[in-house]
């Protein structure tokens, strides 16, 4: 069935309850919870579904193990709770992975504080799909992992955690659910401004990219901004003409993904930066 594609002039004509700004996996996810509670919300971005953050994510469903070390405990149990969410409902995308960590002397974190943090994250996700984690000793380590450089290598722990291959085709299938739900989504429209009145934002200004658009307001009581990197964009648009502080820093971490070969191991390595 053909889908009609909104225009800005229909969003002026229509109640939302609710307008996401975003449709990477944040506000795709956002939007379809909100459309399947009877919401009628409003998912709007200035490229494609999943075209940004979504798009250079490192492609990890993962717990938090490293929140750990800053005593997030909060923020891994409900990462955790995310995780197996994910695996329930889209196993087709969202697959287990394992993960191994080796130790060598010297390394940061030492055994026995991976152990610790090891058990600490299998208890706060007591109630996962996965295997619990393992700890190898030196030999173990090499017969699983030929290639680990042997010097001074003490051991490695196994751990598990998720990956989805297309994670925009994640952040697809929620949007097109949130759709198919009752929610209207445009792409291609960018938010040029927040509309506030009497010091609430109730709305955004919208122009859309595509040819013979045009621009026009769109209403609601609620306005979510989860537009990645240009979340301080968003809100400099709110008419407030403050200089506050940037909410938004970037980060950079480094992935190396590798085409299959012989001896190559079957976990994925979580080595420690020298």
């Amino acid at each position: 069935m053909a889908v009609t594609r909104p225009t800005v002039a229909d969003l002026a004509r229509e109640p939302f309850d609710l307008i996401v700004v975003g449709a990477g996996i944040n506000g795709a996810g956002i939007a379809r919870d909100a459309a399947l509670r009877g919401l009628r919300t409003l998912l709007l971005d200035k490229g494609d579904v999943g075209g940004g953050t979504t798009s250079w994510s490192t492609r990890l469903v993962h717990g938090g193990l490293r929140y750990l070390e800053h005593r997030e405990v909060g923020l891994v149990r409900e990462s955790l709770r995310e995780r197996e969410r994910l695996l329930r409902l889209a196993p087709h995308l969202v697959k287990p992975l394992s993960l191994l960590i080796p130790i060598y002397r010297g390394d940061k974190r030492g055994p026995w504080l991976i152990r610790l943090g090891m058990v600490a994250y299998d208890s706060l996700s007591f109630d996962k799909s996965l295997k619990r984690h393992r700890m190898l000793g030196r030999a173990k380590a090499l017969r699983r992992a030929p290639g680990l450089d042997p010097t001074n290598l003490l051991g490695a722990a196994v751990y598990y955690d998720a990956q989805v291959t297309f994670a925009e085709r994640l952040a697809v299938e929620n949007a097109l659910d949130a759709r198919d739900h009752g929610a209207t989504l445009l792409t291609h429209a960018r938010v040029d401004r927040l509309l506030v009145e009497a010091g609430a934002v109730r709305g955004v200004a919208v122009t859309d990219l595509l040819d013979g658009g045009g621009s026009g307001d769109a209403r609601a009581p609620v306005v979510v901004n989860v537009a990645g990197p240009w979340v301080d964009r968003v809100l400099a648009g709110d008419g407030s003409g403050s200089d506050a502080p940037r909410m938004i820093g970037g980060t950079k971490g480094s992935h190396v993904v590798v085409g299959p070969f012989p001896g190559a191991p079957e976990d994925a390595l979580y080595v420690e930066a020298r």
